[in-house]
């Protein structure tokens, strides 16, 4: 499955999250990453009312699998840090 950019809801059982979970995509009116330096990492979401209620999967004790941010980490040869930057860039 080709991610998008919603949100997929699945039973605290699943063992397959390469499907559109319970109810399919859902489009958040809002998501918010958060992530703390070595600790945690979440996602507040806001999904809008429907007449299928498929906002109410979004349960807890649920998962959910969303697109995040994500940082290259730092390269590292022989204990030093190298520099990760992209073609064009100044550093």
């Amino acid at each position: 499955m080709a991610e998008k950019n919603g949100v997929y809801v699945y039973a605290p059982n699943a063992e397959d999250l390469s499907n559109t979970g319970l109810v399919g995509d859902l489009k958040p009116i809002e998501a918010v990453f958060t992530e703390e330096k070595n600790g945690v990492c979440q996602v507040k979401i806001k999904l809008p009312y429907d007449k299928l209620g498929r906002w109410k999967a979004a349960a807890v004790g649920n998962y959910i699998k969303c697109l995040v941010p994500v940082r290259v980490p730092p390269v590292i040869h022989d204990d030093e840090y190298a520099n990760t930057v992209r073609v064009g860039e100044v550093t």
